[in-house]
């Protein structure tokens, strides 16, 4: 007879070493399965208002106009308090060229839809809100004290976009236990990719605001550990503080707009 000196097989596993799930173990959520069919409402309006402002904007031969994006609502460096308040969301609705404008879309689509999805369209408005206005008081402050008194502007969303790339970076850690594994490392791994290569990028596109991104990111980041998930992904049912900050940031954010608007339209 043979001498088999193996340890006799655990009952619990096959011939390829797989663990059955823990009976009281909820299966594995597939994210999209659970939340994909969610209609990105608040990420198509807000593309559609960046359409509409720069279709303005451009019918009226301003693009190249530095007080024009002034009277717009470009992020200016030297104004008082109240001037400057407005002009932190204001100007994330701006952009420079058709280019920036068609680039910022196309990740914010990426990152907004993820961020309205998995934190639900009150989540989604507030990290835009804050992680926007936070990233414009970042490079704001970068621009005050590298330029002194010579005045200096900003425009784009950029900042914002790397604050819901932020969120979303946060939600792939919350949910490691919730999705499968490789699929929580590959979206982790995907999104880290992303938002590395845009703040390694901005440091060799003249005029890119990598402050604005760094600040916009470190907010996404706060936002994304403390916003309330989705219940479809374990999270509890948005309670009347959420739905109140929501309502609150889209009020900041349809007001930054409406006055840049009216103030664009405005300038002579």
């Amino acid at each position: 007879m043979d001498d088999d000196s193996r340890p006799p097989l655990d009952p619990e596993l096959d011939d390829s070493g797989y663990i059955p799930p823990d009976p009281e173990e909820p299966p594995p959520v597939e994210l999209w399965s659970a939340v994909g069919d969610v209609t990105p409402w608040g990420t198509t309006a807000l593309l559609l208002s960046w359409a509409a402002v720069f279709a303005g904007f451009a019918a009226r031969g301003e693009l190249d106009n530095s007080d024009a994006l002034v009277a717009w609502g470009a992020s200016v460096t030297g104004r008082g308090v109240l001037d400057t308040s407005w002009r932190l969301l204001a100007s994330t609705f701006l952009h420079a060229g058709a280019a920036h404008v068609f680039f910022n879309g196309t990740s914010m689509w990426i990152f907004g839809q993820a961020v309205e999805r998995i934190f639900t369209r009150w989540g989604f408005w507030l990290v835009l809100a804050l992680g926007g206005a936070a990233a414009s008081l970042g490079s704001l402050a970068w621009r005050a004290y590298r330029y002194g008194p010579e005045p200096s502007l900003s425009v784009g969303a950029s900042g914002a976009i790397f604050a819901l790339g932020g969120a979303v970076l946060v939600a792939a850690l919350r949910l490691r236990h919730r999705l499968a594994p490789g699929r929580a490392r590959a979206l982790g791994a995907a999104l880290m990719f992303l938002l590395a290569q845009g703040l390694v990028s901005g440091f060799t596109r003249h005029g890119t605001d990598n402050v604005g991104h760094a600040a916009g990111l470190a907010a996404g980041i706060v936002l994304g550990a403390w916003v309330p998930l989705s219940t479809r992904l374990g999270g509890p049912p948005p309670g009347w503080r959420m739905r109140m900050l929501g309502t609150l940031s889209v009020l900041a954010l349809a007001a930054s707009l409406a006055i840049g608007v009216w103030s664009g339209l405005s300038h002579r």
